[in-house]
């Protein structure tokens, strides 16, 4: 049940931290919602491995701009499939234009700033719950958030250019529609059966806590 219980958790942080947070609210602008989010956003985020939405965005926007060429950061084709099915890819310089809306974020400064800090601490008061809640709430979403995103960087553009793949949504949840989001990247809502999407006009855009 520990791995169930996990799974589950690590797939709504990553919907609402990674999918529609990191990437379509902080990467892409695709929605306004309110401080409150924003913050509930970072904070999923880090703990499925996101670690900095600053740096997570800036990538994904390099990645946008070069995609599938010598300088997109993390393509297949010219960094090793190794290497981007297990996120070992790096990036040596962020230029300050994929970054200057950003910096002006003062959440989106201060997880950057204190990130480690509040994963590591929130680790501990895990730990302090119990091995099992250590191992759901911890560990299973930062290995899932790895392997599920490293699988998406790979597969939805393994012939050189972005494809859809279904499957890649149980585990890079809202993510598998990524022809879609190469095609229109602002777009909130890339299928019908697009979860992200979904959450995004139901709820994140008509929540109380929203502008």
């Amino acid at each position: 049940m520990t791995l169930l219980y996990g799974y589950i958790f690590y797939f709504i942080a990553a919907l609402i931290g990674i999918s529609i947070g990191y990437h379509r609210y902080f990467t892409h602008r695709s929605f306004h919602t309110s401080p409150y989010i924003e913050n509930l956003m970072l904070f999923l985020g880090l703990i499925c491995g996101g670690r900095s939405a600053l740096t997570w965005a800036a990538v994904h926007r390099m990645h946008h701009a070069k995609s599938d060429t010598e300088q997109d950061p993390h393509s297949p084709k010219h960094k090793g499939a190794w290497n981007v099915l297990t996120s070992k890819w790096h990036v040596d310089y962020i230029p300050k234009k994929y970054i200057v809306d950003l910096i002006k974020n003062p959440r989106v400064v201060w997880f950057h700033k204190y990130g480690k800090y509040i994963h590591i601490t929130y680790a501990i008061f895990m730990l302090f719950g119990g091995v099992n809640l250590f191992m759901m709430f911890v560990v299973i979403p930062f290995i899932l958030a790895w392997v599920g995103f490293g699988m998406l960087n790979y597969f939805a553009h393994a012939n050189g250019q972005p494809n859809n793949v279904a499957l890649l949504n149980l585990i890079a949840p809202g993510e598998g529609w990524h022809k879609q989001h190469h095609l229109k990247p602002m777009s909130v809502r890339l299928h019908k059966y697009d979860i992200a999407g979904i959450c995004i006009e139901r709820i994140f855009t008509k929540s109380k806590f929203s502008n």
